[in-house]
């Protein structure tokens, strides 16, 4: 936890438990005191209880969506003017509610309303730090680029946008600890199931990536990433193969 406070708060309202100690985790490190909430219902009852300066939330939550919840802040006099940042999934995104794919993005872009320091941003979230390396992944698949990022026995933060021109990309953010992924995000998703999603929409164009080698990262890893990260992209191509479109 960070040694300093910046008397802000931000209530996080996120449906897999790991994104929400990542996001806490980015935060503290940032001065910002996080509150977490298990549903919009549940974060209801926290906002009576306790003021908070922001909202970060999925756009789908386990008993309502987010264009739902922000209607019933916005009826309320004590939360109408709270920012709302939603973390779309890509499918369910309300039209008129910008959205982000991946949690360092609207973390900064949070902080930055609330008027935080940028020089107290952690990594990845510092928009003016410089990577260690960064660029596109052509010609590799992004399957190759992780499994050279493994056999570097890499430690720290990757972001990583893949798409193709003219369509919506999307935006993930893994952590690796001596070359293992500990840490998936994207589209709301987390653990194997944001691997996937980075490989599907992967295959479709091309991305480019950015690392930040950082040994502070949150203690533990994602349940499902278990096993060595070639093994684990074995699987997952396996996943991705039995349900591609077939033609007939």
């Amino acid at each position: 936890m960070t040694a300093f406070q910046t008397g802000r708060s931000v209530l996080t309202v996120l449906n897999d438990p790991s994104r929400a100690a990542m996001y806490g985790h980015l935060a503290e490190l940032a001065g910002v005191t996080v509150i977490h909430a298990d549903g919009a219902l549940h974060a209801l009852t926290q906002l009576e209880r306790t003021p908070v300066d922001a909202i970060i939330c999925d756009s789908v939550m386990s008993d309502m969506s987010g264009l739902e919840f922000r209607s019933i802040l916005r009826d309320d006099i004590h939360t109408g003017r709270l920012p709302l940042y939603l973390i779309g999934d890509g499918e369910h995104d309300p039209p008129d509610l910008p959205t982000n794919s991946a949690g360092p993005q609207v973390l900064a872009e949070a902080l930055e309303a609330l008027g935080v320091d940028d020089a107290a941003y952690p990594l990845p979230l510092r928009a003016n730090a410089r990577p260690q390396l960064s660029g596109q992944l052509e010609p590799f698949s992004l399957s190759e680029f992780l499994n050279w990022a493994a056999e570097l026995e890499c430690s720290g933060h990757w972001l990583i946008t893949v798409g193709a021109a003219g369509q919506a990309s999307r935006s993930g953010h893994l952590t690796m600890s001596a070359g293992r992924l500990t840490y998936a995000e994207c589209s709301g998703r987390a653990g194997r199931g944001a691997v996937l999603e980075l490989l599907r929409h992967s295959e479709q164009g091309g991305g480019q990536f950015r690392f930040y080698n950082c040994l502070s990262l949150p203690p533990g890893l994602q349940a499902d990433l278990t096993g060595p990260t070639n093994r684990l992209l074995m699987e997952l191509a396996v996943d991705l193969d039995e349900t591609a479109p077939r033609l007939h």
